[in-house]
């Protein structure tokens, strides 16, 4: 037939996980046939592993639907947390993973390269939790000590409001779904200073309650004594 185009573009997936299978570092989406830079996410936890890479979830779809808004032709998606996960994060027993924080550390801030892009994209889900707060604060402790004047960078809209930090793809897919997107400063030196009144305030906490329990125990001790 005449008048027929033919467009081929593929799009190549790399992961980098643990044998087993439970942990999943990294996973980059590179669009061949299109123009732009790398860019490098960091998000709150993985849901892919080397068995179902190829299976888009809605986080990767809405990535690459904008993926030409932001000018990047591929992107690599770290996390907070290596732990696959298929469901909500549980925070019962969740510590800083180590492991994770060397691999991010050594194995992408590292080895940018100069145009590479940085983007913070783990949201305010679960923000009030003193790991996933500890998490963010080593992540943005890491970039400054191999990075220390490079910008991050977060998603945004035109018209979003200023209080929409380090927004989460998927709160953009939803609500900003048929805008452009773009890639604007994070202010990273801010949250960082954040974060720290938030750990020496709780730390204050617990030790205001840990001396009121020993008041309350010598004050125990005590009256026991003298009956």
């Amino acid at each position: 037939m005449k008048n027929l185009v033919k467009t081929e573009i593929a799009v190549k997936t790399e992961i980098f996980s643990s044998k087993d299978g439970n942990k999943t570092f990294s996973i980059t989406k590179e669009v061949e046939g299109i123009e732009g830079g790398q860019a490098y996410f960091i998000l709150l936890y993985p849901t892919r592993t080397g068995e179902n890479c190829y299976v888009e979830d809605s986080t990767n779809s809405h990535i690459l639907e904008h993926l030409t808004d932001l000018g990047f032709n591929s992107y690599t998606v770290i996390n907070l947390f290596s732990q696959v996960t298929q469901s909500r994060l549980s925070l019962a027993g969740l510590s800083v993973d180590e492991e994770n924080m060397k691999f991010i550390q050594e194995e992408i801030f590292s080895k940018l390269s100069d145009d590479a892009k940085v983007v913070i994209a783990w949201g305010n889900t679960q923000q009030t939790s003193p790991v996933i707060r500890e998490s963010k604060q080593r992540i943005l402790e890491i970039w400054e000590s191999v990075q220390p004047s490079r910008p991050l960078y977060q998603l945004a809209v035109d018209g979003m409001k200023n209080d929409n930090i380090g927004v989460h793809p998927l709160f953009l897919g939803i609500r900003h779904k048929y805008s452009q997107w773009k890639v604007v400063e994070y202010p990273h030196k801010n949250v960082m200073k954040e974060l720290e009144a938030l750990r020496k305030e709780k730390e204050s906490e617990k030790e205001t309650k840990a001396k009121g329990k020993a008041k309350n125990s010598a004050k125990e001790k005590k009256k026991e004594v003298s009956e």
